[in-house]
């Protein structure tokens, strides 16, 4: 009976994409930066939000009233929006750490601009209230805790569905997200080469060895820790075949909460989501999709945590896996991503030809993703081989190079981090066995004379 349901939620979902791309893709990007005191203790990015608000015009607030101890709840500025809607910042899940929304762009080269541009006043007012922007993956210093999650009533609920020692980590993690406009009939392909790649990205990309104030055994713990969610975060157990496929994948998942027709918010147990949508909307596959059912589900479906996710309102697929990046390449990952959208035929290939088989190379790639969760770019029996990823590297750079406006120079980072077989995790936990916290830190601050010098 489920996938009745998932008929008439696909159509719903698969509305909004387009048959074809009338212009060059748009790039939008959710960059995540961990706000730290001085010392490396994790610092209130509301009052970094308040101080940008009273320095520069312009701004829309986005104002939330969340629960205080104290008095019930108050009224917290949480983000700010310019008025062409294309720059955000937000409070994220850890009140620690600071999300920058850039975009959509036509192309890199703008959105690296407007994100200089958005840092250059971000770090600006940070340096003005003792504060550092890290360009890492994890708060460095500050375990993850209740205390340090920004008491927004959902997180509180998630909290409570998942367990605390999983949710608490969301408080101090940082990724670098970016969305690319595809196809209806790409967004299979896309999804699924995305998420094969999960384990490539993480070695690539990996920047989150140390927390707690520790060196942990990981190199990319930000990814490692998640591993009590299973196969609902990271790379999915199998791929998808079709669009429909996919929505049933995530309705079979299990349903972590939903709010009520009053706004409450209800833990549910040990269902899916398919279960639920049968005995609440019914199974008739022939019937609309009503608004509360949609609603429902993409609730459900934005605490599915794969690294590449379609998203309908946006129109485009989503891709997650890697950490913040180093300030003097905070487009890597976004660049990565892009050539993989891009050239997603050729990189298929490149996988094919070396594994042999589509189902032989999902495989390899399952298998290698703890592996490289721990030891990132490190030379070791059965790593990720050198050849392969340059290989990728390439056919991703082709993409690049058809779009006509040399961001492929912005790809040859990730040339480098392959030759030397070291990715920003590696480099981190150098710099922190060098100089201790304070070597880390500085390893990892985003500079203000660095971005404005970029800016010219």
């Amino acid at each position: 009976l489920a996938p009745m349901a998932a008929s008439r939620i696909t159509k719903r979902f698969a509305e909004r994409f387009p048959s074809a791309l009338t212009k060059a893709r748009l790039v939008g990007r959710e960059a995540e930066y961990p706000v730290v005191w001085k010392d490396g203790n994790a610092a209130d990015a509301r009052l970094l939000i308040k101080a940008l608000d009273n320095a520069y015009e312009g701004f829309e607030t986005i104002d939330e009233e969340l629960p205080s101890f104290f008095q019930g709840t108050q009224s917290h500025r949480t983000g700010l929006r310019s008025q062409d809607k294309k720059l955000e910042v937000y409070l994220e899940v850890g009140w620690g750490t600071l999300e920058v929304i850039t975009g959509p762009y036509g192309e890199l080269w703008e959105l690296k601009n407007a994100h200089d541009t958005a840092m250059e006043r971000i770090v600006k007012t940070a340096d003005s209230l003792g504060m550092k922007i890290l360009g890492t993956g994890m708060q460095p210093r500050t375990p993850p805790s209740l205390n340090l999650m920004t008491p927004r009533p959902r997180y509180l609920t998630m909290r409570e569905a998942v367990g605390p020692e999983v949710w608490d980590i969301w408080a101090i993690t940082a990724s670098d997200q970016i969305h690319i406009d595809v196809t209806l009939d790409e967004v299979p392909s896309v999804t699924n080469l995305v998420n094969i790649l999960h384990p490539v990205v993480i070695a690539l990309c990996g920047n989150s060895s140390i927390y707690s104030g520790e060196i942990s055994e990981f190199n990319c713990a930000r990814q490692a820790l998640m591993e009590p969610l299973g196969t609902r975060h990271g790379m999915p157990a199998v791929p998808i075949a079709t669009m429909e496929d996919h929505i049933q994948s995530v309705m079979d998942n299990q349903l972590y909460w939903l709010r009520d027709e009053k706004g409450n918010l209800n833990v549910y147990g040990d269902r899916t989501f398919s279960s639920f949508c049968n005995d609440t909307y019914g199974t008739d596959p022939t019937q609309a999709c009503s608004e509360k059912e949609y609603e429902d589900f993409l609730l459900h479906d934005h605490y599915c945590f794969h690294s590449a996710r379609p998203r309908s309102k946006q129109r485009t697929v989503e891709c997650r896996a890697a950490c913040q990046q180093p300030w003097n390449e905070h487009m890597a990952a976004a660049t990565l991503h892009l050539g993989m959208v891009e050239s997603y035929k050729e990189v298929w290939q490149v996988l094919t030809d070396y594994y042999g088989s589509f189902e032989s190379a999902w495989e390899a790639m399952r298998g290698h993703t703890p592996h490289v969760e721990r030891k990132g770019l490190e030379l070791y029996p059965g790593c990720l081989e050198t050849d392969l990823l340059i290989d990728i590297a390439k056919a991703c750079k082709t993409g690049l190079v058809r779009r006509g406006k040399e961001e492929e120079k912005l790809l040859d980072c990730i040339f480098s981090r392959i030759e030397k077989r070291t990715n920003p995790a590696q480099a981190g936990v150098a710099a922190a066995r060098e100089g201790g916290m304070a070597g880390y830190i500085h390893h990892c601050e985003v500079r203000h004379a660095e971005i404005f010098e970029l800016l010219g």
